[in-house]
């Protein structure tokens, strides 16, 4: 049987790091699993760079250990043949992407993590953090894209 997902590298776990500790410090207790999604995911007719989904409590189980306890509170996926595609700063953008999904709501007693929709198609903090390149998500999908084809090809 094919293997759906991967675990990522540290590289990549290190800049989900960097990046809660820049952009979110709010979320600096909730613990996320990295994987890299090996399958082309499309939606809508656009490729998938990355995605992000709270746990539930099959996965939280699943996920509990000495080192995580009570579970992981989100699973971010990212296309594999993207990020190794990519340059680090369109990584960040994807990441920083992601968890602006992620929301913690201090007064929830049940579960304080939380997912947040798109201000528009994407977060309004996002359109101006990526203003030096508007297009960057655009430019990412079509090479993306382009490599699927590829191999599709060989």
């Amino acid at each position: 049987m094919e293997k759906r997902f991967e675990d990522v590298t540290q590289n990549e776990n290190d800049l989900l790091r960097e990046i809660r500790a820049e952009f979110f410090p709010e979320l600096r207790n909730a613990k996320f699993l990295l994987l890299f999604d090996l399958k082309k995911r499309q939606t809508d007719g656009k490729i998938v760079l990355g995605r992000i989904q709270k746990s539930n409590d099959l996965v939280r189980h699943l996920t509990e250990n000495e080192e995580i306890e009570d579970g992981i509170d989100y699973i971010i996926t990212l296309d594999k043949v993207a990020f190794q595609s990519i340059q680090d700063v369109d990584k960040k953008r994807i990441l920083r992407h992601e968890i602006r999904h992620a929301f913690f709501d201090a007064e929830s007693e049940k579960n304080p993590y939380k997912i947040l929709p798109h201000d528009l198609e994407d977060f309004y903090a996002e359109v101006e953090l990526n203003k030096d390149d508007v297009n960057w998500r655009q430019r990412v999908a079509d090479l993306t894209s382009a490599i699927y084809e590829q191999r599709e090809d060989q």
